[in-house]
């Protein structure tokens, strides 16, 4: 049966505090495939550039904080004045509360906000708005908008907002997830007052394959088969150096793959999730 907002939101509950017990390092929080990190991060790093988003010296609002992936890939990357992360779990705000920023001139911190109720308000804005893995765990549809239309609130007037989304010609369900169409996708950025101003696209086999349209029997079958047999290879890994050799030959095979399809097709046709730049009307 497929989740609610709610059932999803109590399992990552349940999901950080188990990841904050059996910690013993910051590295021991990773909660992503290191494949899809070498990709999305310098993907990421360019459409910052490429959209002259002002992240350094800037403020940035990250959305389902979790474990702390992308908090930590601002701090490191960047030197944002502030960095505020929200999370609707209490485990994922307790969890990175104990974060320390590596520059001392960032005010950083968590709290537990949930950016789909009518009380959402943070009381300031943002130059970058980071929302990834978040927007398509939101099914509910009047729940999904609020959430669009609380989130264009709080972004600055020259600021972007950048989610991760999939983009299919179909919407999908899943019983993780409501991948809505790029059509569905675009309107509801359109009622919330926003608009597409990039697509970049990664991840085509280290992440759902959902941006393929069609039966689950079909293509996807085929990405979803290369997905498990490089998580098979990784995790067979003995050692560090063989795990990051296997971790850079599959990313180096993510990067062929979407340099041969981005000469031939644009991103948003991409069989993989995308980064999706959004603006203020």
């Amino acid at each position: 049966m497929p989740m609610t907002q709610q059932d999803i939101q109590q399992h990552y509950e349940q999901e950080w505090k188990r990841l904050s017990d059996r910690a013993a390092t910051g590295g021991d929080l990773r909660y992503s495939s290191p494949i899809e990190d070498a990709v999305v991060y310098p993907a990421y790093q360019e459409l910052i550039a490429d959209l002259k988003i002002r992240v350094q010296g800037g403020s940035v609002l990250d959305v389902g904080c979790g474990s702390g992936r992308w908090a930590r890939y601002f701090l490191d990357r960047f030197q944002p004045r502030r960095l505020v992360g929200i999370d609707v779990t209490q485990a994922s705000v307790d969890l990175l509360r104990q974060m320390k920023p590596p520059n001392t001139g960032c005010e950083l911190r968590f709290e537990r906000a949930d950016i789909t109720t009518a009380q959402f308000d943070l009381g300031e804005t943002f130059d970058l708005i980071n929302v990834s893995n978040v927007l398509f765990h939101i099914p509910e549809e009047e729940l999904y908008a609020a959430a669009l239309a609380n989130l264009a609130g709080h972004l600055a007037p020259d600021g972007r907002m950048v989610t991760t989304e999939y983009l299919p010609r179909i919407t999908m369900r899943t019983e993780w997830m409501l991948v809505r169409s790029r059509y569905h996708f675009e309107h509801a950025v359109r009622a919330a007052g926003l608009r597409i101003v990039g697509v970049r696209a990664f991840s085509i086999f280290s992440n759902d394959p959902m941006g393929l349209d069609g039966p689950d029997d079909g293509a996807r079958k085929s990405f979803n088969r290369v997905r498990n047999l490089s998580q098979t290879m990784l995790k067979s890994a003995n050692d560090d150096q063989t795990r990051q050799f296997l971790v850079d030959f599959l990313a180096e095979i993510e990067r062929a793959v979407l340099m041969f399809c981005r000469e031939r097709i644009a991103d948003v046709d991409m069989p993989s999730q995308k980064l999706v730049a959004l603006a203020r009307n």
